[in-house]
Protein backbone atom coordinates (compact mmCIF):
# COMPACT_ATOMS: atom_id res chain seq x y z
CA UNK A 1 0.00 0.00 0.00
CA UNK A 2 0.93 3.77 -0.76
CA UNK A 3 0.26 6.06 1.41
CA UNK A 4 -1.95 7.94 -1.26
CA UNK A 5 -3.88 4.50 -1.69
CA UNK A 6 -4.23 4.97 1.79
CA UNK A 7 -6.05 8.47 1.82
CA UNK A 8 -7.80 7.50 -1.30
CA UNK A 9 -9.92 4.71 0.95
CA UNK A 10 -11.18 7.57 3.41
CA UNK A 11 -14.33 8.15 2.57
CA UNK A 12 -14.35 12.06 4.37
CA UNK A 13 -10.30 13.02 4.80
CA UNK A 14 -10.33 15.45 8.47
CA UNK A 15 -10.41 18.37 6.95
CA UNK A 16 -9.06 21.39 9.43
CA UNK A 17 -11.41 24.73 9.66
CA UNK A 18 -10.04 27.70 8.00
CA UNK A 19 -9.17 29.65 11.24
CA UNK A 20 -6.90 26.69 12.69
CA UNK A 21 -4.91 26.88 9.84
CA UNK A 22 -4.37 30.99 9.77
CA UNK A 23 -3.27 30.36 13.69
CA UNK A 24 -1.39 27.42 12.87
CA UNK A 25 0.52 29.12 10.01
CA UNK A 26 0.68 32.50 12.10
CA UNK A 27 3.06 30.84 14.78
CA UNK A 28 5.88 32.68 14.98
CA UNK A 29 4.13 35.90 13.11
CA UNK A 30 3.90 39.09 15.58
CA UNK A 31 1.85 40.73 13.45
CA UNK A 32 -1.31 38.77 13.84
CA UNK A 33 -4.20 40.75 14.17
CA UNK A 34 -5.90 38.79 16.58
CA UNK A 35 -8.85 41.14 16.94
CA UNK A 36 -9.48 40.18 13.53
CA UNK A 37 -9.39 35.99 14.75
CA UNK A 38 -11.36 36.42 17.65
CA UNK A 39 -14.26 37.65 15.50
CA UNK A 40 -13.39 34.61 12.81
CA UNK A 41 -13.47 32.60 16.07
CA UNK A 42 -16.91 33.89 17.06
CA UNK A 43 -18.59 32.62 13.28
CA UNK A 44 -16.84 28.92 14.00
CA UNK A 45 -19.65 28.32 16.22
CA UNK A 46 -18.79 24.34 17.36
CA UNK A 47 -15.32 25.99 18.01
CA UNK A 48 -16.62 28.79 19.79
CA UNK A 49 -18.35 26.67 22.18
CA UNK A 50 -16.04 24.23 23.17
CA UNK A 51 -12.91 27.19 23.53
CA UNK A 52 -15.78 29.14 26.09
CA UNK A 53 -17.04 25.84 27.62
CA UNK A 54 -13.43 25.17 28.46
CA UNK A 55 -12.31 28.36 29.74
CA UNK A 56 -15.58 28.93 32.19
CA UNK A 57 -13.92 24.93 33.57
CA UNK A 58 -12.78 24.73 36.73
CA UNK A 59 -8.71 24.28 35.46
CA UNK A 60 -8.90 28.01 34.66
CA UNK A 61 -10.22 29.58 37.68
CA UNK A 62 -11.38 32.67 36.31
CA UNK A 63 -12.82 34.97 39.02
CA UNK A 64 -15.92 35.83 36.47
CA UNK A 65 -17.94 33.83 33.88
CA UNK A 66 -16.35 34.42 30.53
CA UNK A 67 -19.66 34.88 27.61
CA UNK A 68 -17.51 35.91 23.97
CA UNK A 69 -14.24 34.81 22.59
CA UNK A 70 -13.25 38.26 23.21
CA UNK A 71 -13.62 38.43 26.57
CA UNK A 72 -11.54 35.38 26.64
CA UNK A 73 -8.60 37.28 24.89
CA UNK A 74 -8.93 39.36 27.74
CA UNK A 75 -9.14 37.03 30.65
CA UNK A 76 -6.69 34.76 29.09
CA UNK A 77 -4.48 36.22 26.80
CA UNK A 78 -3.80 36.18 22.90
CA UNK A 79 -1.42 33.27 23.77
CA UNK A 80 -3.53 30.92 25.48
CA UNK A 81 -6.48 31.53 23.39
CA UNK A 82 -4.54 30.59 20.05
CA UNK A 83 -3.69 27.20 22.02
CA UNK A 84 -7.27 26.52 22.87
CA UNK A 85 -8.69 27.19 19.13
CA UNK A 86 -5.81 25.29 17.75
CA UNK A 87 -6.70 22.42 19.77
CA UNK A 88 -10.34 22.55 19.42
CA UNK A 89 -10.70 23.26 16.23
CA UNK A 90 -8.05 20.20 15.27
CA UNK A 91 -10.43 17.81 17.81
CA UNK A 92 -13.74 18.83 16.04
CA UNK A 93 -11.81 17.33 12.59
CA UNK A 94 -11.72 14.07 13.54
CA UNK A 95 -14.29 11.70 13.88
CA UNK A 96 -14.79 8.50 16.40
CA UNK A 97 -14.10 5.55 15.43
CA UNK A 98 -15.34 3.06 16.35
CA UNK A 99 -13.98 -0.14 19.16
CA UNK A 100 -11.03 2.52 19.44
CA UNK A 101 -10.97 4.85 22.44
CA UNK A 102 -10.46 8.11 21.33
CA UNK A 103 -11.00 10.07 24.31
CA UNK A 104 -7.86 8.56 25.61
CA UNK A 105 -6.06 8.89 22.33
CA UNK A 106 -6.57 12.92 22.97
CA UNK A 107 -5.75 12.58 26.43
CA UNK A 108 -2.15 11.35 25.72
CA UNK A 109 -2.30 14.15 22.37
CA UNK A 110 -2.79 16.70 24.83
CA UNK A 111 -0.47 15.62 27.11
CA UNK A 112 2.47 14.88 24.24
CA UNK A 113 1.44 18.86 23.47
CA UNK A 114 2.13 20.17 26.62
CA UNK A 115 4.90 18.32 27.22
CA UNK A 116 6.56 18.99 24.03
CA UNK A 117 6.03 22.88 24.76
CA UNK A 118 7.90 22.66 27.91
CA UNK A 119 10.83 20.67 26.45
CA UNK A 120 10.77 23.30 23.57
CA UNK A 121 10.97 26.04 26.50
CA UNK A 122 13.49 24.29 28.03
CA UNK A 123 15.74 24.66 24.88
CA UNK A 124 14.89 27.39 23.94
CA UNK A 125 13.48 26.55 20.63
CA UNK A 126 9.81 27.34 19.20
CA UNK A 127 7.13 26.25 21.68
CA UNK A 128 3.92 26.93 20.03
CA UNK A 129 5.69 24.97 17.18
CA UNK A 130 6.18 22.31 19.42
CA UNK A 131 2.72 22.24 20.92
CA UNK A 132 1.44 21.84 17.54
CA UNK A 133 3.21 18.81 16.75
CA UNK A 134 2.95 17.42 19.73
CA UNK A 135 -0.91 17.74 19.74
CA UNK A 136 -1.16 16.40 15.45
CA UNK A 137 1.59 14.04 15.98
CA UNK A 138 -0.90 10.63 16.38
CA UNK A 139 -2.95 11.41 14.04
CA UNK A 140 -1.42 8.87 11.19
CA UNK A 141 -3.13 6.59 13.65
CA UNK A 142 -6.80 7.68 13.15
CA UNK A 143 -5.87 8.21 9.93
CA UNK A 144 -4.72 4.13 9.44
CA UNK A 145 -8.13 3.19 11.13
CA UNK A 146 -10.12 4.77 9.17
CA UNK A 147 -8.28 3.89 5.59
CA UNK A 148 -6.99 0.54 6.44
CA UNK A 149 -8.60 -0.91 9.36
CA UNK A 150 -7.52 -4.28 8.65
CA UNK A 151 -4.11 -3.76 9.12
CA UNK A 152 -4.87 -1.63 12.09
CA UNK A 153 -6.16 -4.43 13.69
CA UNK A 154 -2.97 -6.15 12.64
CA UNK A 155 -0.91 -3.23 14.16
CA UNK A 156 -2.25 -3.64 17.22
CA UNK A 157 -1.82 -7.52 17.74
CA UNK A 158 1.59 -7.08 16.76
CA UNK A 159 2.10 -4.36 19.15
CA UNK A 160 0.45 -6.08 22.16
CA UNK A 161 3.21 -8.79 21.68
CA UNK A 162 6.21 -6.91 21.37
CA UNK A 163 8.04 -4.23 19.11
CA UNK A 164 7.74 -0.29 18.58
CA UNK A 165 4.73 0.88 16.58
CA UNK A 166 7.21 2.78 13.87
CA UNK A 167 8.70 -0.89 13.14
CA UNK A 168 5.77 -2.96 12.94
CA UNK A 169 3.96 -0.08 10.67
CA UNK A 170 6.87 -0.71 8.09
CA UNK A 171 6.49 -4.53 8.43
CA UNK A 172 2.31 -4.17 7.63
CA UNK A 173 2.05 -0.92 5.79
CA UNK A 174 5.03 0.11 4.26
CA UNK A 175 4.62 3.08 5.58
CA UNK A 176 4.70 5.48 9.42
CA UNK A 177 1.94 6.75 10.98
CA UNK A 178 4.16 10.00 11.33
CA UNK A 179 4.52 9.53 7.08
CA UNK A 180 0.63 9.77 6.80
CA UNK A 181 0.66 12.64 9.24
CA UNK A 182 2.89 14.81 7.71
CA UNK A 183 1.68 14.04 4.60
CA UNK A 184 -2.18 15.34 6.27
CA UNK A 185 -0.21 18.01 6.92
CA UNK A 186 0.75 18.78 3.31
CA UNK A 187 -2.80 18.79 2.36
CA UNK A 188 -3.43 21.02 5.08
CA UNK A 189 -1.16 23.59 3.91
CA UNK A 190 1.12 23.61 7.14
CA UNK A 191 4.40 24.64 6.97
CA UNK A 192 7.54 23.13 5.63
CA UNK A 193 8.97 23.20 9.61
CA UNK A 194 5.85 21.82 11.28
CA UNK A 195 5.81 19.21 8.31
CA UNK A 196 9.29 18.31 9.11
CA UNK A 197 9.02 18.14 12.61
CA UNK A 198 6.00 15.50 12.31
CA UNK A 199 7.93 13.14 9.69
CA UNK A 200 10.50 12.95 11.59
CA UNK A 201 9.52 12.75 15.27
CA UNK A 202 8.76 8.73 15.35
CA UNK A 203 12.99 8.49 14.84
CA UNK A 204 14.48 11.55 15.30
CA UNK A 205 17.91 9.72 15.36
CA UNK A 206 17.47 8.48 11.75
CA UNK A 207 17.36 12.04 10.33
CA UNK A 208 20.35 13.57 8.06
CA UNK A 209 19.42 16.80 10.27
CA UNK A 210 18.72 16.97 14.09
CA UNK A 211 15.42 18.37 13.78
CA UNK A 212 14.92 19.92 17.41
CA UNK A 213 11.01 20.04 17.43
CA UNK A 214 10.58 16.62 16.31
CA UNK A 215 12.85 15.28 18.88
CA UNK A 216 11.00 17.32 21.78
CA UNK A 217 7.38 15.56 20.30
CA UNK A 218 9.79 12.18 20.32
CA UNK A 219 10.57 12.96 24.33
CA UNK A 220 7.27 13.67 25.00
CA UNK A 221 4.95 11.53 23.37
CA UNK A 222 7.33 8.80 25.12
CA UNK A 223 6.43 10.18 28.35
CA UNK A 224 2.79 10.93 27.76
CA UNK A 225 2.52 7.05 26.71
CA UNK A 226 4.22 5.99 29.97
CA UNK A 227 1.84 8.11 31.99
CA UNK A 228 -0.95 6.07 30.42
CA UNK A 229 0.73 3.01 31.34
CA UNK A 230 0.64 3.92 34.50
CA UNK A 231 4.83 3.62 34.38
CA UNK A 232 6.19 5.10 37.89
CA UNK A 233 9.04 7.73 37.50
CA UNK A 234 11.83 5.45 38.29
CA UNK A 235 11.13 2.75 35.24
CA UNK A 236 10.25 5.89 32.77
CA UNK A 237 13.91 7.24 33.75
CA UNK A 238 15.64 3.19 33.21
CA UNK A 239 14.13 3.00 29.93
CA UNK A 240 13.98 7.13 28.75
CA UNK A 241 15.71 7.36 25.24
CA UNK A 242 19.04 9.93 26.76
CA UNK A 243 20.92 9.33 23.35
CA UNK A 244 17.76 11.86 22.31
CA UNK A 245 17.70 14.48 24.80
CA UNK A 246 21.33 14.76 24.96
CA UNK A 247 21.24 15.99 20.78
CA UNK A 248 19.30 18.59 21.82
CA UNK A 249 21.28 19.66 24.92
CA UNK A 250 19.48 18.05 27.39
CA UNK A 251 21.30 16.69 30.14
CA UNK A 252 20.80 13.22 31.96
CA UNK A 253 21.07 15.06 35.09
CA UNK A 254 18.48 17.64 33.87
CA UNK A 255 15.91 15.14 33.19
CA UNK A 256 16.15 13.25 36.12
CA UNK A 257 15.81 16.37 37.82
CA UNK A 258 12.48 17.85 35.93
CA UNK A 259 10.86 14.29 35.12
CA UNK A 260 8.50 14.63 38.32
CA UNK A 261 7.66 18.85 37.28
CA UNK A 262 7.02 17.64 33.24
CA UNK A 263 4.35 14.84 35.00
CA UNK A 264 2.75 17.18 36.83
CA UNK A 265 1.97 19.60 34.39
CA UNK A 266 -1.88 19.52 33.07
CA UNK A 267 -3.28 20.33 29.70
CA UNK A 268 -6.09 21.60 30.63
CA UNK A 269 -7.65 20.31 27.45
CA UNK A 270 -9.55 17.34 28.84
CA UNK A 271 -12.86 19.27 27.99
CA UNK A 272 -12.55 19.16 24.38
CA UNK A 273 -12.71 15.58 23.97
CA UNK A 274 -15.88 15.05 25.58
Amino acid sequence: MQINQLFEQIHNVPRVPEIVRTLITQLDNPQTNFDEIAKNVEKEQIISLKVLRLVNSAHFGLSKKVGTIQDAVIMLGLHQLRILVVASGIVSSIPKIENFDIKQFWTNSFNTAIYSKWLATAIKTGPDLAFTAGLISGLGNILIRLGAPDKAIEIDRQLSQNGTRQTIELSVLGFTGESVCSELCRRWNFSPELIDAIAHCGAPLDALEINKTASVVYLARFISECKSAGTTAEHILQAFPFQVASTIGLEEKFIVEKLPVILALESGLGGLSD
